[in-house]
């Protein structure tokens, strides 16, 4: 990456954390263009973490889960106002809900401080040897 060597060719040494989506490890074929920019940052993490290895820079990629955002709620909406098994549920949140009781093997949502804290482990000096992984936050949704 020859615009980021600048950055870091005094000190060699850092870490980069990316962040995706399981959704690029697993394809969606309803949210198609999602899920292909989540997967190109799953594998730009691979190749950022050899190129940058040499220069003991750790490259990483966090895979959130389901997180109630924003753009979950209008998501959800579009769910309600389409699908029929969707239209009994009262609010999007109940069918952000339905998906984390049906899809999520821990039973629970995830939360931005779930991502937060593997950020800040993975920044820091005990994930030294660790670099070109995704890390899933997901309540065991993609297990590999």
């Amino acid at each position: 990456m020859q615009g980021g060597r600048t950055t870091h060719e005094s000190t060699k040494s850092g870490k980069i954390i990316n962040i995706s989506s399981i959704a690029g490890k697993t394809g969606d074929p309803h949210r198609m263009p999602y899920s292909s920019m989540k997967g190109a940052i799953i594998t730009f993490t691979w190749a950022l973490a050899k190129e940058l290895a040499k220069d003991n820079i750790n490259v990483n990629c966090i895979c959130p889960g389901l997180i109630y955002t924003p753009a979950w709620k209008v998501g959800a909406t579009i769910l309600w106002q389409k699908v029929p098994r969707y239209q009994e549920l009262k609010a999007p949140e109940e069918i952000f809900q339905e998906y984390v009781k049906r899809l999520v093997p821990l039973g629970r949502e995830q939360t931005a401080e779930d991502i937060g804290r593997a950020a800040v482990f993975l920044a820091s000096e005990d994930a030294k040897n660790i670099t070109g992984q995704t890390i899933n936050i997901d309540g065991g949704i993609v297990m590999d």
